[in-house]
């Protein structure tokens, strides 16, 4: 009588390997994971103001000068007058003010806030009405001629000038206790350009690149990104247009990426404009990038950067593939231990469990 074989459940080593994956996937995901989230509580101030060149025409009304365009010579004096109106059906108690301009990261010239610190061209130019404090009330539906006069120094540097006159409402958000507060002033505002008569030097610069980079976590399945960050400034006394173009090198000098180009208009002196692009693609470990800037004049700027792509994900995913690699590895050698040994205990039970045979009998000699 055989002794009853013990039959252990053999479990396939692939439902380890699957259980090994989820979780390293599991941890992965976690780790890569962040990011709090804050809101802002916004007040409106209101609006409903425009302010525009009056009219060097009187039948032509307040729109045939969009913007003000001056070209001056030093010592010049030059006398002009706005239009500010109020649009909305009630009064308003409005402020007219002068500020700097500068270039947006959009191509379009903008004007600062009436807190701003005012320099150059603004310093030149003075409203010849009184208005204390600049402020006055306008009845609704209605609008306003301010005077005001511009005298160009006599030492004045040849070169484009820009800034703006601007009206926004004389209103002030109430504090509220516990929240964070930003008041959003609705301001129109007027360009006022000039060129001071004498030599024009373009000059265009890169005032700084930095690059930001995420490495590949798996070569050629996941792949990584890059942003560049860049500042595009004017230290000429010519307004330019400028045309950027981006590259990105991996170690051996290759081109890895293109980025189209980048048309930035209007960049008048002195302005500094702060660009940021990304793509997803990156060098892996090691690589370079490249900005170059021209403006269809004699002033062109270029600048390159080295860097390395390499962060904690460049490591995390190749330890994991090499730590899946091992533990597949050792399972499966495992399980093929575990398989001989059953196999050879299976052998020796069975051949112990044969008795030996009695001998025939030998025939009787004659």
């Amino acid at each position: 009588m055989h002794p009853p074989s013990l039959s252990h459940p053999r479990q396939s080593p692939h439902r380890h390997i699957l259980q090994y994956v989820t979780a390293c996937v599991a941890l992965c995901a976690a780790l890569l994971s962040f990011g709090p989230r804050h809101a802002v509580l916004a007040t409106d101030s209101g609006g409903g103001l425009a302010v525009s060149p009056v009219s060097s025409d009187p039948k032509a009304g307040v729109t045939n000068r969009p913007t003000f365009d001056y070209r001056l010579d030093p010592g010049a004096i030059q006398n002009d007058a706005v239009v500010v109106s109020n649009l909305n059906s009630a009064p308003q108690r409005v402020t007219v003010y002068v500020a700097n301009a500068f270039t947006t990261s959009g191509g379009l010239i903008g004007v600062r806030a009436n807190e701003h610190s005012k320099t150059g061209p603004v310093e030149w130019m003075h409203f010849t009405t009184q208005l204390a404090d600049n402020t006055f009330d306008l009845p609704a539906l209605t609008s306003k001629t301010i005077p005001f006069q511009i005298t160009i120094p006599a030492n004045a540097p040849p070169g484009d000038y820009a800034f703006g006159i601007a009206v926004a409402p004389d209103a002030k958000a109430a504090p509220v206790p516990g929240q964070n507060t930003v008041q959003i002033l609705q301001a129109a505002a007027s360009l006022v350009e000039m060129r001071i008569n004498g030599p024009l030097i373009p000059i265009i610069r890169i005032g700084s690149l930095r690059v930001f980079s995420e490495a590949k976590l798996i070569p050629g399945l996941i792949g990584g990104s890059t942003a560049v960050t860049f500042d595009v400034v004017n230290v000429g006394n010519q307004k330019v247009d400028t045309v950027i173009g981006i590259t990105e090198r991996n170690a051996f000098s290759g081109i890895i990426h293109t980025e189209p180009e980048i048309k930035l208009s209007n960049v008048i002196p002195g302005s500094r404009v702060t660009l940021t692009r990304s793509w997803d693609n990156d060098p892996y470990v090691k690589g370079s990038v490249r900005v170059q800037i021209n403006t269809g004049t004699a002033s062109s700027a270029s600048r390159s950067i080295n860097f390395w792509s390499v962060s904690w994900k460049t490591f995390v995913a190749p330890t994991v593939l090499i730590i899946l690699f091992f533990l597949i590895r050792w399972r499966l050698r495992r399980h093929r231990r575990e398989r001989d040994a059953r196999d050879l205990a299976e052998l020796k039970l069975t051949n112990g469990s044969r008795r030996p045979g009695k001998r025939a009998p030998e025939p009787a000699q004659p």
